[in-house]
């Protein structure tokens, strides 16, 4: 990847033949990006939004409104048949043995703002079947919904993206089974064991947002993931021939953002 300064000065950026990785604050960077230009937004945000959700705050009245000022963003950004998939599953409240629906509160939220959800995907990673040492007491979480929503429902829908014979013993319907087994996942576990870090926790199987990007968008199209995270959208789109933009906040994870283009030498 290269790097070089953005016009907003201290800002840096990673860029690649198709796109470029942004640091900064997500809703500062989206004011930029120009009206119509973005065929999807793939994503995955913050689950809990600013902060942890308690059982007073159990419907996520408080992430939900943080959620809503990018989707104000998207739908600006957005081509007229254009969505967004991202992934917001619910989570253990910070002090009850039980879960927050703020997931349910957003995407209620989002239809009652005009959003039309064109599909929802459950993500089964059996890799989250060991619970967390201090979780609660319950079985443990190994399913995560994403939600294709979209200002119509009319969008571009390929389905035999989830025909194609890689992936197809791993798609069952809109159940999709991953984990982060594949040649990439395991090229960038490799590339940070060589600096000593960890994998991203918090990261998708490059095959996840593979699939979405190549589901609903076209060559050439642009593709936006305004929770970069450690690039795994990115890299899907800049493999697949997509331009993209990347956003992220946490400049900590530059690291892993190169460690998973690098991993593109092994396909």
């Amino acid at each position: 990847m290269t790097e070089s300064t953005t016009a907003a000065g201290d800002r840096r950026a990673l860029g690649a033949e198709h796109g470029s990785y942004h640091w900064g604050d997500s809703l500062a960077l989206l004011e930029g990006v120009p009206d119509g230009s973005v065929r999807a937004v793939v994503c995955s945000p913050p689950f809990e939004g600013p902060q942890l959700i308690a059982d007073e705050d159990r419907a996520g009245a408080c992430s939900s409104d943080w959620l809503m000022p990018f989707f104000g963003q998207f739908e600006r950004v957005l081509r007229p048949d254009g969505c967004v998939a991202f992934e917001l599953g619910g989570l253990w409240l910070s002090d009850a043995p039980g879960k927050a629906v703020q997931h349910a509160g957003a995407v209620h939220a989002l239809a009652k703002a005009g959003w039309r959800l064109v599909q929802d995907f459950y993500y089964y990673n059996p890799q989250l079947l060991n619970p967390e040492p201090e979780g609660a007491a319950r079985a443990p979480d190994s399913v995560t919904p994403i939600w294709v929503m979209a200002r119509t429902h009319d969008v571009h829908y390929d389905v035999s993206a989830l025909r194609h014979p890689a992936r197809a013993p791993f798609v069952r319907g809109n159940l999709l089974e991953f984990d982060t087994s594949g040649v990439y996942d395991r090229a960038y576990e490799k590339t940070l064991a060589e600096t000593s870090l960890h994998p991203y926790v918090d990261r998708w199987p490059t095959v996840v947002p593979e699939l979405f990007v190549e589901l609903l968008t076209r060559p050439g199209d642009l593709v936006l993931d305004p929770f970069a995270g450690s690039g795994a959208t990115c890299f899907a789109a800049e493999r697949l021939g997509r331009r993209w933009l990347g956003f992220e906040l946490d400049r900590g994870l530059e690291q892993h953002v190169r460690a998973m283009f690098a991993a593109r030498r092994a396909g």
